[in-house]
């Protein structure tokens, strides 16, 4: 119980002091345990208790004899430092991962249950990641002037290259209105048969936006459980609200696309309609994938809402923020009302899903005629290969 109460804590730190704060309170405290973390790079020490033991001048060198050439993991220590897989006479555990080694030392430890570690390891994982999300985005606005660079660093948050699939054909496009953005998207395998697709807008812009941006998409990516999109969404919610900005949340789709299901369970969380087409015998069906949650990072959720719907061969689903849906035209139409928004997504089903992606966005630009662009246009698209094969 004590070690889940500290794995909670762990939750809610985006800074070495805070985590610092987490070990003395819930370990050191509570459990009567030493701590010592040390680059693994370097072996620098960055926290030692303030106890005997870690007080050992023997220990370090230990230590760094026992540990420099282990993978990322999680491990068990006897008496003299060294390895051990008895763990119920084990002096205490560690962590290894994101450049970190994190040592315990406490019989106490002895009687937690393997579950405790592995989640606790998880949980760290994910701090030393928002860690060095945070810090390299502050380090290049405190550097430097130039939001170019922000905005360089922000874009390597954002996938490079999407996943192919045999049955799962994607394409995205991304133009922020100004450097620093705040839309995100995501295509992430989970298996062989399911991949989660992200789409989302942070509130304003600016260096704060970005920091949202990098939190919320590595949140998701460091998930355990990718396809409990109720869990995805409150661990979401948690990291933003605990950052601390009183005015920053994000809106957010998740699609959950379960190719030997054939389904797509998703949330949208305060996002604009997103659209799947479907092919009907009758013609090609658009739908409307409307909001069912409300905005994340203001306020607890009590419950979060996970719909589905069937998917079949040569579905489109596309997935955009507003700063497409919302244009405008010079007679003040919004393009997802526009009769050429609605013949496009008519075709879509015969189109390869470059293309569509491609003509999407050339419709948005040209749409609004001679008006500058006010939002960020990001667009991911999917289209469903034949399912029968």
């Amino acid at each position: 119980k004590l070690l889940s109460q500290f794995t909670e804590r762990v939750r809610t730190c985006f800074t070495m002091p805070e985590f610092i704060g987490a070990i003395r309170e819930d370990l050191e405290r509570a459990l009567d345990a030493s701590v010592v973390l040390i680059k693994s790079n370097t072996w620098d020490l960055v926290y030692a208790s303030p106890a005997s033991l870690t007080a050992d001048p023997g220990m370090l060198p230990a230590l760094k004899k026992n540990y420099r050439e282990l993978s990322d993991g999680i491990g068990y220590l006897d008496d003299n430092y060294a390895l051990t897989v008895k763990t119920q006479s084990a002096r205490g555990f560690f962590i290894l991962g994101r450049g970190y080694y994190f040592f315990v030392f406490s019989r106490a430890c002895t009687g937690v249950d393997q579950d405790a570690y592995r989640i606790l390891h998880a949980e760290i994982i994910i701090f030393f990641d928002r860690v060095l999300t945070v810090s390299r985005l502050f380090q290049i606005a405190a550097l430097s002037k130039e939001w170019r660079l922000i905005a360089e660093t922000q874009r390597t948050f954002l996938p490079q290259k999407l996943p192919e699939h045999p049955k799962l054909s994607l394409s995205a496009y991304f133009r922020p209105l100004v450097n620093v953005s705040g839309d995100f998207y995501d295509a992430i395998p989970i298996d062989a048969d399911r991949t989660l697709l992200v789409m989302g807008d942070v509130s304003g812009k600016g260096l704060a936006a970005a920091l949202i941006m990098g939190i919320a998409i590595n949140t998701i990516r460091a998930a355990s459980d990718k396809q409990d999109l109720a869990s995805l969404v409150n661990k979401c919610d948690n990291a933003i609200r605990e950052m601390g900005f009183d005015d920053k949340y994000i809106v957010l789709f998740l699609g959950l696309a379960d190719l030997k299901k054939n389904t797509l369970r998703y949330v949208n969380a305060a996002m604009n309609d997103q659209f799947l087409v479907v092919r009907t015998v009758r013609g090609p069906v658009t739908k409307r994938l409307e909001s069912n949650n409300g905005i994340i990072g203001l306020v607890p959720f009590s419950d979060v809402t996970v719909d589905e719907t069937e998917l079949r061969t040569d579905d489109i689903l596309i997935l955009s923020t507003d700063g497409l849906t919302e244009l405008e035209n010079e007679e003040g139409t919004v393009l997802e009302e526009s009769n050429e928004f609605t013949r496009l997504l008519s075709e879509a089903n015969n189109m390869d899903i470059e293309e569509l992606v491609d003509r999407l966005a050339t419709l948005g630009e040209s749409y609004i005629g001679g008006k500058a662009l006010k939002d960020d246009i990001t667009i991911l698209a999917a289209k469903v290969g034949r399912l029968w094969d």
